[in-house]
């Protein structure tokens, strides 16, 4: 994108839930702590198309208009 070119509107969804966001490339914490999964090392992220699970939180990843990604915790779970 130009800087002559207006941002426009990319909407995307974590777990079925609707985001969205005027950069085109985001890194794996900003998209699941927009999300609301924080914090967001207790989590992976998995594109939907082509299941490409992120390990590296700090990876940009480019968006796309639509697309979908499944946030999965895998931080502790308590015992009792």
């Amino acid at each position: 994108m130009s800087p002559d070119e207006p941002n426009r509107t990319i909407n995307y969804l974590v777990n079925g839930e609707t985001e969205q966001t005027n950069e085109q490339k985001l890194t794996v914490a900003q998209i699941l702590e927009s999300a609301g999964f924080t914090p967001f090392d207790e989590y992976q992220l998995t594109r939907d198309e082509g299941h490409v699970t992120y390990t590296n939180y700090s990876e940009e990843v480019p968006l796309h208009d639509g697309e979908r990604f499944t946030a999965t915790f895998t931080g502790p779970t308590p015992t009792s």
